[in-house]
């Protein structure tokens, strides 16, 4: 007579498969439920915020993806993504990186490899054929009926080399001649085009095979106007840089003076790199941060040299913050000479005596 196993054996045995169907069960299919599990585990690999990533998924016009099932672990599907996006939950390091990657908008070529990501989106987004809100010229679209085996073919040709030393993950970086680009603008024009129908063709330019210099290109430079869009939407209450109202057309005026006074300098495309210099650059790299810790990287890439202190958070400083701006140092100077030309006539007086 074969040996019985123990009553408790079986009932631990039963306990943990109660356990496991149940958080299995529990666990939804959703765009909700996708974007949660990103904000709470993989906020690295967040663009902006939840309710960004729910304009996304939810769109009420356009596809963005496939719903798949909780079993998929690769393809260019919700499910897939909340698969990767449970395991990173459930893990850390290098591992929960991986998983945080592939359960991005873009998939981190385990959720569907860049080109496919790329050619659903832009064949969804940029065709008048899928997307009635879109005006533009049609892409990858001959005698107007759009075609998957060209954009697969343009895209094969896209880069995938992303500048190192950015701050953002490569899937973020929204410059530079590459497909993770062009994947971010399409993702962008998804989310704007909602509210605002001309983004559609805004960014499906900027995510064309052939993109304008402007931001998928290696010739893209440093601009204000996106560390606006970050510094408004993500240093906010105690974290603010701006004053409260400030508009983002305020906010450029308001860094293109300090561009004047010489307080930071513009520069290429490499300077997206910059750390630790008075540079566009510099303020983009850190303040693109502030998504994912608005304490730290608001305070790090504030533009405002009064909110410096020595040795303080402000990083993209000159090479010395006690180095006044070009205004200030132009009342020092006036200063200096009134000084100088008191103690001359002091001493000359003296002389005389």
């Amino acid at each position: 007579m074969p040996p019985r196993t123990s009553s408790w054996i079986r009932w631990i045995c039963l306990l943990l498969l109660l356990v496991f169907c149940r958080e299995a069960s529990a666990q939804s299919l959703t765009c909700a439920a996708w974007c949660d599990l990103m904000s709470d585990h993989c906020s690295e690999e967040v663009l902006h915020d939840e309710a960004f990533c729910l304009d996304y998924c939810e769109h009420p016009d356009l596809d963005v993806m496939d719903l798949g099932s909780l079993s998929d672990t690769t393809g260019n599907t919700l499910g897939c993504r909340i698969h990767h996006a449970l395991q990173a939950a459930a893990t850390s390091g290098a591992t929960r990186e991986a998983h945080c990657a592939a359960a991005a908008m873009t998939g981190g070529g385990v959720c569907g490899d860049y080109c496919e990501v790329y050619c659903d989106l832009a064949l969804e987004t940029c065709n008048p054929v899928n997307n009635a809100a879109y005006s533009g010229s049609s892409v990858f679209a001959p005698g107007g009926v759009p075609s998957r085996a060209q954009c697969l073919a343009a895209c094969s040709g896209y880069p995938e080399d992303v500048l190192e030393g950015i701050s953002q993950t490569d899937q973020l970086f929204g410059y530079g001649d590459t497909v993770q680009c062009r994947i971010h603008h399409l993702q962008a024009a998804v989310v704007e085009g909602q509210d605002k129908a001309s983004a559609y063709g805004l960014h499906c330019g900027h995510s064309a095979p052939v993109s304008d210099g402007a931001l998928c290109s290696d010739i893209a430079e440093p601009n204000v106007i996106n560390y606006c869009v970050f510094a408004l939407q993500h240093c906010t209450s105690g974290n603010a840089i701006l004053p409260p109202g400030t508009e983002h057309a305020d906010c450029v005026a308001i860094l293109n003076e300090s561009l004047i006074a010489g307080d930071y300098q513009e520069g290429g495309f490499e300077s997206f790199a910059d750390t630790a210099t008075n540079s566009v650059g510099c303020l983009n790299n850190r303040i693109m941060l502030a998504a994912q810790d608005a304490v730290t990287y608001c305070a790090a890439g504030d533009y405002d040299r009064t909110n410096w202190v020595p040795a303080g958070d402000a990083v993209c400083a000159a090479p010395s913050t006690a180095v006044p701006s070009t205004s200030h140092g132009l009342w020092l100077l006036a200063f200096a000479l009134m000084v100088s030309g008191v103690l001359g006539l002091g001493f000359s007086e003296i002389r005389r005596f």
